[in-house]
């Protein structure tokens, strides 16, 4: 069932809202999954394919590096606490130890009952989180021109979207490739094309009605005719309903064209990042041997325990209090070796 005709007229003079108001969480939870894959520890190019601002990898990465500068990852990082680490052969790997320890923290799964578990299956098909927000269910349900009528519930919007899903892995819904962040490209409006039409007429009915009441009252007005009664008031209030018949036409208009300005800013952040991928799956070069030692460094993480007091170092503590804990931890080996002797 498509749009009331109040709803698709609303729909064309304002739009539908930001199709891109849940990225931050979508960029977040893809960005800790693909972490935790790999240990805790990732590269710059790694992360480049859910950030905003990279720029478009260089060519000839086989030789050189693909980038120079990586502060375009910072966001990412500083939000997940990451921190940067040296190799030995100069590369900056970031490492993500509280993002493994919370991972580690949380690996006991609940039980979850049936209908819970249905719910949670329809949203992965729909490339949506396992908890997504309703408010995100019906807004991709509306992007898709889905109606959502008659939903009052949260399950309600489940049963519509599992009802439009197809059987086989293929779906019109907007699927996410869980090794990028896609950002969706936004839509001038969510009614039909037939609704979009006479939205659009009835702004120019509005202007060319608005013109030609204009012009019968100027008549008047040039000879300094106040009309009486009703048509007297239609004539003190004309400045208005012009402004309004100019608005309803103008206000699509100017969004129209922003619409289309930040689809082509969209579509150039996609495309970087898809390149980035397409970087990655090459593993060429500094690529190769920067992921490499981010694997061997993620293996370190685990066997030292991501988070944990095994860690020699960690730049989140100051000098003194690293210094104690190992004080401590000696004096603990110690104390083991003379029970051990004691023993023997």
């Amino acid at each position: 069932e498509d749009m009331g005709f109040l709803e698709s007229v609303f729909s064309y003079v304002f739009g539908d809202g930001d199709p891109n108001g849940d990225v931050e969480e979508r960029r977040l939870a893809l960005v800790g999954e693909m972490i935790r894959q790999n240990g805790g520890a990732v590269t710059a190019e790694q992360l480049a394919p859910f950030c905003d601002d990279a720029p478009m990898p260089l060519d000839n990465g086989e030789e050189e590096r693909a980038y120079v500068d990586e502060s375009f990852v910072l966001p990412i990082v500083t939000q997940l606490d990451g921190e940067p680490q040296v190799t030995d052969e100069g590369d900056i790997v970031y490492v993500f130890p509280e993002l493994m320890k919370t991972s580690t923290s949380k690996s006991v799964v609940p039980n979850l009952s049936a209908e819970e578990k249905r719910e949670s299956r329809i949203l992965r098909r729909a490339g949506l989180d396992e908890d997504a927000p309703t408010e995100v269910i019906k807004r991709l349900l509306m992007m898709n021109r889905i109606s959502t009528r008659g939903a009052l519930e949260r399950g309600d919007l489940v049963d519509i979207l599992e009802e439009v899903l197809p059987d086989d892995n293929t779906s019109d819904v907007d699927v996410d490739d869980p090794t990028l962040l896609t950002e969706r490209e936004y839509k001038f409006s969510l009614a039909s094309s037939i609704q979009t039409i006479l939205a659009g007429g009835l702004g120019v009915v509005n202007l060319g009605g608005a013109l030609y009441l204009g012009n019968l009252l100027g008549q008047y007005a040039l000879y300094g005719v106040r009309l009486p009664s009703y048509m007297g008031l239609v004539q003190q209030f004309f400045p208005l309903l012009l402004a309004y018949a100019v608005l309803f036409n103008a206000i699509p208009l100017v969004r129209n064209i922003w619409l289309s300005r930040q689809n082509v800013k969209i579509q150039q952040r996609n495309e970087v990042r898809r390149s980035w991928k397409s970087l990655l799956e090459q593993k060429a070069g500094s690529v190769k041997r920067k992921m490499m030692a981010a694997a061997r460094m993620g293996k370190k993480l685990k066997q030292l325990g991501a988070g944990g007091r095994d860690i020699v170092f960690d730049t989140s503590k100051d000098f003194a209090g690293i210094e104690t804990v190992k004080e401590k931890d000696e004096m603990k080996e110690f104390d083991k070796l003379l029970e051990e002797k004691a023993w023997e």
